[in-house]
């Protein structure tokens, strides 16, 4: 080894000041393109990687309603996807035409978010599966799993998957029609409120007040948020804790709404009203119904 070392020192001094420059610059190549395809294959491994779960996004188009042909009747096959930042109260309609605008005004925000849950829902599974596999997780996936988790106060994806998920488009069409009044309430005409969600926090900037009382309202911009709302208060609320748990089992909307008994003070006289609304009106129809593809991407 000392031999070998002698002949090496040798032979460096007998190079010409180029020739050792040249060894240098060399060396110093050899270690950058040592180091670029490191790079790369690096990048190559997360670019392959990124591809295996890919979130779909709805092209959302915003619309005020000034006047009841404004609403965009609802094709259930291809469901446009549109979002009313502003409405009128269907309140001086005929009954069956204002049940029907009332359903085309609301049922595309309702699919939208249920799309938006479902994709989450799918990429959460996505991660679990990867886990059992023994996958790596690559640093983007596990901050959205982070800030999934804090979002619905989950201890772990089992619980996060009891949260994130959606109910029947038919139950959120009863809720709906119930403390909307078809689209006739002032909340909802004034505040986009489809549910007559209360927010006790005066300097909610987004709110309106209560008629004889000294209480507010959330007031939002548009359907959509109203309907996110709802959903918060279904996917996190204690009151729903068995209501959830019953969901991961059945979509039937007859049966969960027998766990809904604590949305209302009226309790079980809501659950009945519930159903009967989704039965005389024949909402289970629209359970079924989908986003048009074309604004799917």
């Amino acid at each position: 080894m000392k031999v070998s070392y002698i002949k090496f020192r040798i032979f460096l001094r007998r190079l010409t000041a180029r020739e050792k420059a040249g060894i240098v610059l060399f060396v110093l190549f050899f270690l950058i393109s040592l180091f670029q395809a490191i790079k790369d294959i690096n990048q190559y491994r997360l670019i392959k990687e990124k591809p295996e779960f890919v979130f779909k996004k709805i092209d959302i188009i915003y619309k005020e309603i000034h006047r009841p042909t404004d609403i965009v009747p609802v094709n259930c096959s291809a469901v446009v996807p549109v979002v009313y930042t502003k409405v009128i109260s269907l309140k001086d309609l005929p009954v069956p035409i204002k049940k029907r605008k009332f359903v085309d005004m609301v049922l595309p925000s309702i699919l939208i978010v249920n799309f938006e849950i479902k994709q989450y829902r799918k990429f959460v599974m996505y991660i679990k599966k990867k886990l059992e596999e023994g996958k790596e997780i690559l640093p983007e996936e596990e901050d959205l799993i982070g800030k999934l988790l804090e979002k619905y106060k989950a201890d772990g994806l089992n619980e996060l998957l009891t949260k994130l998920n959606v109910n029947p488009v038919s139950l959120v069409l009863a809720q709906a029609a119930i403390e909307s009044g078809w689209g006739s309430s002032r909340f909802f005409v004034q505040a986009n409120n489809l549910f007559g969600v209360w927010t006790f926090n005066k300097k909610r900037a987004s709110k309106i007040k209560a008629k004889n009382a000294d209480v507010y309202l959330k007031a939002y911009s548009n359907i959509l948020e109203s309907i996110k709302d709802y959903y918060d208060s279904i996917n996190l609320g204690w009151a729903y804790r068995r209501f959830r748990l019953v969901r991961l089992q059945t979509d039937n909307p007859f049966l969960l709404t027998n766990h809904l008994e604590k949305y209302s003070i009226l309790r079980q006289v809501y659950v009945q009203r519930l159903k009967s609304i989704i039965k005389a009106n024949r909402l289970e129809k629209y359970d079924n119904c989908r986003i048009s593809p074309d604004f799917i991407h």
